[in-house]
């Protein structure tokens, strides 16, 4: 991981990404912490303010480390947690036969019943912005007939503006047409 030389001047683009984390490396730990700003420098460089070392033995519990370090999409991992505002690019625009994203207070019949997890995760296919894309099933919500359900999957996007994968955790209502096991002999749609 690099470290840029100095502080990243105020005066430089400067954007903020709520709900973002990134996983990145340090002292010789993986860690998934919270993205807490951004900067494009004007070299062209981007630097991001994270929070580092949460888990060194060494330091108080109750200490928070900060650091900015050079954007690495080779080395670093992007995820969205929740963040229901959100969408990614590949979502900008709905299409016909999209898998329909559940909204707040939608479906909430769903979440009263049990639940089936799935450990480990279950390979996907979600269809979203006119094009599937692989995701990782982690549970399912069971509704109040066999089939209604809400389905929660952790989704990788293409984000331009990264220039890398940002995985999007998602509910999706249960419809085989839209979302469906990796590997089935089920036709394309396009």
């Amino acid at each position: 991981m690099q470290f840029p030389d100095r502080v990243p001047d105020w005066r430089e683009t400067v954007s903020t990404r709520p709900g973002l984390r990134i996983e990145l490396q340090w002292g010789g730990r993986r860690e998934c912490t919270e993205l807490l700003e951004v900067r494009d420098l004007s070299n062209g460089q981007r630097v991001v303010l994270t929070i580092v070392n949460t888990h060194h033995p060494a330091l108080p519990s109750h200490r928070i480390r900060m650091a900015w370090v050079y954007w690495d999409p080779g080395r670093m991992q992007l995820s969205n947690q929740w963040h229901r505002g959100a969408s990614a690019a590949a979502e900008a625009e709905w299409h016909q036969g999209d898998a329909h994203r559940i909204r707040v207070g939608e479906m909430l019949d769903c979440f009263t019943g049990d639940w089936t997890t799935f450990r480990p995760h279950r390979d996907v296919e979600v269809r979203a912005g006119g094009r599937w894309h692989r995701g990782k099933l982690r549970w399912r919500h069971n509704g109040p007939t066999e089939d209604r359900a809400v389905m929660v999957v952790d989704v990788p996007f293409y984000e331009p503006e990264w220039g890398a994968l940002v995985t999007y955790k998602r509910m999706y209502r249960w419809d085989p047409r839209t979302l469906r096991p990796v590997g089935t002999d089920q036709p394309k749609q396009s």
